[in-house]
Formats: C-alpha cells, structure tokens, sequence
C-alpha cells in the first residue's frame, strides 16, 4: 500500500523503455494497444506514472449483455481480438461520484477456459497506495496469463484519497475497512465494476475472482469479508485483514501471500515505514496486525481445523494450509522468508529490492494465485 512501490515501479519500468526505441502497435480497431510486461516492457517509456496505453473509451453502453444469433455473449464491439492478440483497452467507470479508469483485457484465444455461452472468468487485480492499473499489470504479468489460460483480467485505478498514509499528499488507493475516505464509495465501486464486465464484457458472474497487492490486497480481503456473495475466490499479496466486524455471507476460497521481511506491512505486526512516530493511533494499530493470524481468522469463519497443515515448499516458501474448511474451499498463507513487500515471481522485483525488499522467485503470486483461485465458481 505503498507510493515508493508504484515509483520504483515506474522507474523500473523506464529503465527498460530506455533500452529500446520499440512503439507501441495499433490494433486493427484504431486503438493503441500494449504488449504485455514481460515480453515488450520497453513500450513503457511513452507513459507517464498514471497514464494507459489504450485510448480511453467513455461512450460503452451499459444495457444487457450483448450476444450473437445463437445466443452465445460476445463482448461490445471494439473489444475481440485477434488470435494471439494481447489488446487491452481503457474504459471508464462512474461509481458513487467518482470515475475510475479501468484497463480491461479480454484473450484473443479463448477456448481454455471461457464458458459454453462464451464467458469467461475474470480476475480484478487491485494495485498499491499510489499506484494504477497500468503499473499493477507491469508489475504482476497478468495479462500473459490471461492469454496463454483464456480468462480476462481487469487493473482499475484508484480514485485519489483526501487523507495520506505517509505525508506524501493524496494519492490512488482503496478504501479499507478502518480508514472512511469522504466522498468514497469503494466497496460500490467494485459492484459497479462487476456489473459492468459482467453485462458489457461477458465475464462469467459465477467466476469473478480477486487478488491485489499491499492497499489492493486489504482491499481484496475486505471484498471477501462484505461482497462475499460476488466473489468466488480471492489472493492476497502483501496485506490481508480480517476486522472484527467481518462476516462473511459464504465461505471464500483465499490464499495469502507474505514476507517476513516486509518493512511496509511488518510480518508479525509492529512498525511500519508507513506510521512514524507522529502517525495518527489507528495507523499505527492497523499496522500491529499479525499476517498470519488474519489469514487465520478467516479459516476460523469457515470452519477450518484450527491448526493448519505445514509444507515447504523450497528454502524460501513455506505454505500453511487449514484442512476442512465449510464447502470444501482451501484456506492458506504462504509465507515468504525474508521476502519484502514485494510482488512473488515479479520480474521487476530485482529493481526494487534496495527499498522494499528481496522478491522471491520459488514462486509465482501470479501463476499460484490464478491455479489457486480458478478452480471455484459461485454455483459449485
């Protein structure tokens, strides 16, 4: 949930644009359109720290699912791509008095996992306190994924706060559950947001799935302690919270992600680079919070066994599952020694390694995030 995330983010991300002199493509539909990280990150250089690489799309009708003659959806037009595109266009979002940028992108190929009438599964991917979509995407390669395994993938951007975490001025973030922002509705938003991919995008309404990192991972966690009912599954990245008011409507399948040398989100609780010595107290007791006991807390919602299984999986990763849980769904934190809050399997976690952290690469939150949470559906 941290700003200097999203900078060393963008700056790393210049860094590679600046080793290249490649363009960005023009998609057959007249927008711009961006390859993904890790294959073409040198296409950054023509984006500023908040901007996309589509051209903004406002006009979307947002009335019933549009569809073909027999009787499968199809997204509004502008959207389908080729065979082995990887497009991603820029819609816009009004929630509860404010708009949000939305980077959405839908597979050229999508036999793998899109359903008989064509839907497919959808992951929202939430970024970091000062961060966007577009950096999320960079950051966590998801769109690669959502071509190669034939699922859409949405990067919203934040609205900006009127408060601040770390005297850096307002910044792009989510509301959590302690911290009311004025004039924010951001548990709506997502609402909104499903409803919007669902009726317009043909996303499949029983597979929507949320991961996020850091401010975007507590906001995951507070999506699945309130909108339980519209999330299948859920991953979090570097911040998971459970308070003591949540109470989920069903039992959600969640796993979590964290290092325990995390100096932005402490592991075990305690100081955080986040809340000096003249942090406001609910500040500092956010950051008291015990990663693994708010992971732990929600296996106690879903009636898991209380001690959970323990396997390692390499010398830095060791996952702790919580066995029979209500409705079969898997509850479980992998715990990253000496990982920082940092993004695991990021190939841009080298870059940042100085201010926030090592990144592992014994595994991926991407890749284990997607297995993890594509296996559940809301009408199971």
């Amino acid at each position: 949930m941290i700003s200097r995330a999203a900078a060393l983010l963008l700056a790393a991300a210049l860094f590679l644009a600046a080793c290249s002199s490649t363009d960005s493509d023009t998609g057959s539909s007249g927008e711009t359109t961006t390859p993904t990280p890790q294959a073409s990150a040198e296409t950054a250089a023509s984006e500023d720290s908040t901007s996309e690489s589509t051209t903004p799309e406002t006009t979307m009708p947002q009335a019933s699912t549009p569809t073909t003659n027999d009787g499968s959806c199809r997204p509004v037009a502008g959207v389908e791509n080729e065979p082995g595109q990887q497009d991603a266009v820029q819609i816009e979002l009004q929630a509860a008095d404010n708009t949000y940028p939305v980077r959405l992108y839908i597979p050229g190929d999508s036999p793998l996992a899109a359903a008989a009438d064509g839907r497919y599964p959808v992951v929202l991917n939430w970024h970091g306190l000062g961060s966007d979509g577009f950096q999320q995407a960079l950051l966590t390669n998801y769109e690669t994924l959502a071509e190669a395994e034939g699922f859409m993938v949405v990067h919203p951007t934040g609205a900006v706060g009127s408060a601040t975490a770390d005297g850096q001025g307002p910044q792009t973030g989510w509301e959590l559950a302690p911290f009311d922002v004025p004039g924010r509705d951001d548990l709506a938003m997502a609402e909104a947001l499903i409803d919007r991919v669902v009726s317009d995008y043909c996303a499949d309404p029983d597979r929507v799935y949320s991961t996020g990192l850091s401010n975007g991972g507590f906001f995951t966690s507070r999506l699945v302690c309130e909108l339980a009912d519209r999330i299948a599954a859920a991953v979090t990245v570097a911040g998971v919270a459970h308070p003591d008011d949540c109470s989920p409507s069903r039992a959600v399948a969640i796993m979590a992600f964290h290092g325990t040398a995390d100096g932005i989100v402490p592991f075990d609780g305690g100081p955080s680079a986040l809340a000096g010595s003249d942090a406001p107290p609910e500040l500092v007791e956010f950051f008291e919070q015990v990663m693994p006991d708010e992971l732990a807390a929600f296996a106690t919602d879903f009636d898991c066994e209380p001690e959970p299984e323990i396997t390692p999986i390499s010398d830095e990763v060791i996952a702790y599952d919580y066995p029979n849980c209500a409705d079969d769904v898997a509850v479980r934190f992998i715990e990253i020694n000496d990982g920082g809050h940092t993004w695991p399997g990021s190939f841009l976690g080298a870059f940042m390694t100085e201010a926030l952290g090592p990144t592992t690469t014994d595994v991926s939150a991407t890749s284990e995030g997607w297995r993890f949470m594509s296996r559940y559906s809301l009408d199971q």
